[in-house]
């Protein structure tokens, strides 16, 4: 059995740093707390569940927490037009667009509009093309990459010289993954849910992330002995929560010297703690705190 890469208790000192951060801003802004806005156009309860749990999170934080919600059948117009006006209000600090989008929608044509200092997920042009030019210094980073990146650093894995593949290509997950890991000085190949015989890429991994949103993708037989892996995913399963990978297989393939990030419990909660204290961080920038 593999050892278990759990985000606590990293993300919950994260959340005090966050909850300290917030203090200090609400304190230079008269005592009136910052606002993260989110919007959500889209039914699918994966999503629902977990933008539930970070608003609730950045409200323990201390931040004010604005749901906007849209029809899943929100026009570009529509949704581009809702995170305009939340960029131009100076109440809020953080603004982040919850996926899946409604169909037709591109994310990159209606996140142009939100100010890059509320960009609190890194979803803006601006923010992906620091990422790309590995200049991370004052770079929001997108929160679920920075996630997989803070587990693999609390738990001191090597990344330097390791062979890493990513399971997903989106613009959102595995591709910042993949730049990060680069940046990192991993070797990192990248496949998806189509790549031909995935596993004889994935038994190559000293270190997988998996990130392709198909529930139990990646199982026993595509990883190697001491591997350690990453599952991004988050799919209800009545009432459980599982994640892309099929952890007993998988856990069982690796062994005690590998490691599995847990579904609840890994990347989700992490991704959150990131979440709040990149809002915070902006709250306190805009605040001069």
């Amino acid at each position: 059995m593999s050892r278990s890469l759990a985000a606590k208790p990293r993300s919950t000192a994260l959340a005090a740093e966050a909850a300290r951060v917030v203090a200090a801003s609400t304190a230079a802004r008269g005592g009136r707390p910052a606002v993260l806005a989110a919007v959500v156009a889209t039914e699918e309860i994966d999503a629902l569940i977990y933008m539930e749990q970070l608003l609730k999170q950045a409200a323990t934080a201390g931040l004010a927490v604005k749901k906007i919600s849209l029809a899943a059948t929100a026009s570009e117009a529509e949704i581009r037009a809702t995170l305009q006006r939340l960029s131009d209000d100076p109440d809020v600090a953080g603004i982040i667009l919850q996926s899946p989008l409604p169909s037709g929608v591109d994310r990159a044509r209606v996140v142009v509009v939100i100010d890059p200092q509320k960009d609190v997920d890194g979803a803006t042009a601006v923010n992906a093309a620091r990422l790309a030019a590995g200049d991370l210094d004052g770079t929001i980073l997108p929160a679920t990459a920075a996630a997989v990146m803070e587990l693999l650093r609390t738990y001191e894995i090597p990344l330097r010289g390791q062979r890493a593949v990513v399971v997903g290509r989106s613009a959102v997950v595995g591709g910042p993954v993949a730049q990060l890991l680069a940046l990192a000085g991993a070797q990192v190949a990248v496949v998806h849910s189509q790549t031909p015989d995935m596993g004889a890429i994935t038994r190559t991994a000293q270190i997988l992330v998996v990130a392709a949103g198909v529930r139990g993708l990646v199982r026993g037989e595509h990883v190697a002995p001491g591997c350690v892996v990453i599952d991004v995913g988050i799919h209800a399963d009545g009432d459980r929560i599982v994640g892309d990978v099929d952890a007993e297989s998988v856990s069982a393939a690796i062994g005690a010297a590998g490691g599995l990030s847990p579904v609840p419990g890994g990347v989700g909660p992490m991704t959150n703690a990131i979440l709040v204290l990149q809002a915070a961080q902006a709250a306190a920038r805009r605040a001069g705190a």
